[in-house]
């Protein structure tokens, strides 16, 4: 069996951008986190959240070490969410961590995302 539990548009804040003036106010950013467990994790059967990650304690933390920092490019964010997530996740767990930021460039409504991560 395989599980995976999938966070989806966690919205963070962020002093974000290569240009300080972009950086001076926050923007939305959106986080997904895919977090793939090496075996079914013990809730499955307890149906207690001692025997999981708990993604409110795993978000609270990524919000926390974020917040008032500046960070210039996605990638650097990327890398330094993972490795918060990581610290907060079993030991063999594989975390992939993608970031979508909504810059001001014309004719782009999608965004621009960004994937860091376990294979």
């Amino acid at each position: 069996m395989k599980a995976t539990l999938h966070v989806r548009r966690l919205e963070l804040n962020v002093n974000l951008g290569w240009r300080s003036q972009e950086r001076k106010q926050e923007q939305a950013i959106e986080l997904d986190l895919d977090i793939q467990y090496p075996s079914l994790p013990k809730a499955c059967e307890t149906d207690d959240l001692q025997d999981t990650v708990c993604y409110a304690q795993l978000t609270d933390a990524i919000r926390q070490q974020i917040s008032h920092k500046n960070y210039r490019l996605v990638e650097h964010l990327s890398a330094e969410i993972y490795t918060i997530a990581k610290a907060h996740l079993p030991q063999e767990t594989k975390l992939m961590v993608r970031l979508t930021k909504y810059p001001k460039i014309e004719g782009l409504i999608g965004g621009v995302c960004f994937d860091y991560g376990d294979e």
